[in-house]
């Protein structure tokens, strides 16, 4: 009765007390990103909002472009349960690790459900000159990459933060509302809109002005549960 979704997770491994350049500052001018943050920090630099950004320039369709690489699937082969990547060592972008990914269920057997990415909200939201979103454009075409690997039996989907799904807010003032995930959501290779959802699996409150605290210590407390 078990079904498999498989959810790639990238991890930014960006240690403390560095001095690499933050986009999220004026001209991305300076040193020190946080430390070990949150993939949806991942934008273009300098960031929207911040002097100098590269939103809503060409420079942010290059650089989302560099971010995702230039993967096919035929740069890929099985040998068991062993997947071998045959294009350039040079190209570390994100298809790559999905595409890595893919042939790996499929070496596997396949899954129920694969995920293409997950809560990716500072890249999905990054406009180029036409003010298009070449991340959510970049999306559509590793679904269908996807697609080719795992088959038609594999349901598709991209994870999106609960703060990114409901459409593109710009922090500019305008106003404006840009449902900029709907093309990724009505793509044929995409089975079903994703969302993250963190939702309490308990009714424990914080602190210990309430009911459930007056008969455990914490929710962790076994005879509690």
């Amino acid at each position: 009765g078990l079904r498999v979704t498989f959810y790639p997770f990238l991890l930014m491994d960006v240690p403390p007390g560095n001095t690499l350049p933050n986009p999220y500052s004026a001209n991305a001018a300076t040193p020190g990103q946080p430390s070990l943050p949150w993939r949806g920090r991942i934008t273009c630099t300098p960031a929207a909002g911040f002097a100098g950004t590269a939103d809503k320039t060409a420079a942010a369709a290059t650089q989302v472009s560099s971010f995702f690489g230039a993967a096919t699937p035929a740069q890929f082969a099985i040998s068991g349960d062993t997947v071998s990547w045959t294009g350039p060592s040079s190209d570390w972008g994100l298809r790559r690790m999905i595409l890595h990914y893919a042939h790996l269920c499929a070496a596997a057997g396949g899954v129920d459900a694969f995920l293409i990415g997950s809560e990716l909200r500072g890249t999905t939201q990054v406009r180029d000159a036409a003010a298009s979103y070449p991340a959510v454009a970049e999306l559509v075409d590793l679904a269908a990459d996807v697609r080719s690997v795992l088959g038609a039996g594999t349901k598709l989907s991209y994870a999106a933060d609960w703060s990114e799904y409901f459409g593109h807010h710009p922090q500019d003032g305008s106003g404006d509302v840009f449902f900029h995930l709907d093309p990724l959501w009505a793509d044929d290779a995409i089975d079903f809109v994703g969302i993250d959802n963190y939702m309490p699996l308990a009714d424990w409150r914080d602190g210990l002005d309430h009911l459930d605290a007056e008969s455990a210590d914490a929710i962790t407390d076994f005879a509690y549960l």
